[in-house]
């Protein structure tokens, strides 16, 4: 775990995290927020400022690291199925991977981690490996910013959490990730989601409704979709992501998508990758 002094947690951080936690009291205002930016980021702006980005963009070189996780991985093949799906395979990574990244949450017992990749070796070695960084790049069209990384538990209703620490921090709620929903991350990003626990249909799938991350003007205000208006209109094109510990699949996550409500503990890894939004400030732990 991390720890900040007091000079460390800058304004930034201060008025950053203030501000969330204001809006996620006023549940109308944070909605509507949530549909302006929307609008902005994904509207009919969204090409040019991609465009812009693409080429005017002057991100420093990705630092990356050579190492056989994907060996069959080719990012000429994965890149046209998130382009044209909202989400691709890509495959399972190392079994020491898992093991490496399941011993740091032994560690810390914490049901939540910001940012792991910045004392977790093999959270690290995965963001930065050069086969995931060559698909974010080309979907991108620009050199990628590591935006966020999360390590995340999910818990049964009747899960005590007992071999837990209390949480260090309140964490807001958007929204139920147990309903349909999309995020709005940047003009443009992708989401390398990887299973570090076995997936089955107890076990919180991810799913996702396929080929929904390019939206029309007037779907961009439906952030939050029921589960009859997605079977109704997108029945062909829902997929539950099932899997052993270690699979990774990316998405787009302005793609519809939930988490099935877990009957058994969940824990998941996601590594954002954007086009030209800055990485919030650290947070704050006790």
């Amino acid at each position: 775990m991390t720890f900040f002094d007091s000079h460390n947690w800058t304004w930034r951080a201060r008025c950053y995290f203030s501000l969330r936690l204001y809006l996620h009291k006023k549940r109308g205002l944070l909605r509507l927020v949530q549909i302006l930016r929307a609008y902005i980021v994904l509207g009919p702006l969204r090409q040019p400022l991609v465009r812009y980005y693409q080429k005017f963009g002057s991100t420093a070189p990705f630092k990356t690291e050579v190492h056989p996780c994907f060996p069959e991985v080719d990012p000429e093949h994965i890149v046209p199925r998130i382009q044209e799906r909202g989400y691709a395979h890509v495959g399972t990574i190392p079994e020491e991977y898992v093991t490496q990244i399941l011993d740091y949450c032994a560690r810390h017992k914490q049901s939540r981690y910001w940012n792991p990749h910045r004392d977790c070796e093999a959270v690290n070695r995965l963001c930065r490996n050069a086969k995931l960084v060559e698909i974010a790049r080309q979907y991108l069209g620009a050199e990628p910013i590591l935006w966020l990384t999360l390590l995340k538990w999910s818990f049964p209703a009747s899960d005590e959490r007992a071999d837990f620490h209390p949480a260090t921090h309140r964490e807001p709620v958007q929204y139920d990730v147990h309903a349909f929903h999309y995020d709005i991350l940047d003009v443009k990003s992708l989401t390398l989601f990887i299973y570090l626990t076995d997936i089955d249909s107890d076990s919180g799938a991810h799913i996702v409704v396929e080929g929904t991350h390019n939206k029309r003007w007037k779907e961009l205000h439906k952030i939050i979709l029921d589960d009859s208006v997605v079977q109704a209109k997108f029945a062909n094109r829902i997929h539950v992501i099932l899997g052993k510990k270690g699979t990774a699949f990316f998405e787009e996550t302005s793609t519809y998508h939930k988490v099935e409500v877990c009957k058994s503990r969940r824990l998941i890894l996601s590594i954002d990758y954007v086009i030209q939004r800055k990485a919030p400030p650290l947070r704050r732990t006790m």
